[in-house]
């Protein structure tokens, strides 16, 4: 398991705005991360009184980077170019008997010039909050 100290040391999310707590499983395609401050009053991801259920594209792709730094070869910073198949399932992410979200990203496709991962983020009850599809891009050269 790593803690939220080990993963800011992997991905280039700091401070408030890494919102991954701690990764519980990862292989060669897929990771498993908790995140514990949803309901945080001071999370920078809310709008207005809520944390609206968009901000689970944030999270996976930042549990993306958390895998690819795991799983890379060489270090390379790379730039989410395109999100599709969004499907959200709820009104917001901050409900309060909610101690945790579990984020899984799978990754589906992998080259030289970057990644494509499929996404979903689940209450504690396991229920589909959100999914989708997200595309990270790579620098070449």
């Amino acid at each position: 398991m790593l803690t939220r100290d080990d993963i800011l040391t992997l991905i280039p999310h700091q401070g408030v705005s890494c919102l991954l707590d701690r990764a519980t499983h990862w292989d060669a395609t897929q990771l498993t991360a908790q995140i514990l401050c949803h309901n945080d009053p001071a999370n920078p991801y809310r709008i207005a009184d809520h944390l609206p259920p968009i901000t689970g594209v944030e999270i996976a792709m930042q549990a993306a980077a958390l895998h690819g730094a795991l799983t890379a070869h060489e270090a390379r910073q790379g730039w989410l170019t395109s999100v599709r198949d969004i499907h959200i399932h709820c009104d917001r992410l901050d409900i309060p008997h909610w101690d945790r979200l579990t984020i899984t990203v799978t990754q589906k496709h992998q080259s030289h010039n970057g990644m494509i991962y499929d996404f979903s983020l689940l209450s504690p009850s396991t229920t589909l909050l959100l999914s989708g599809t997200g595309t990270v891009m790579l620098p070449t050269g």
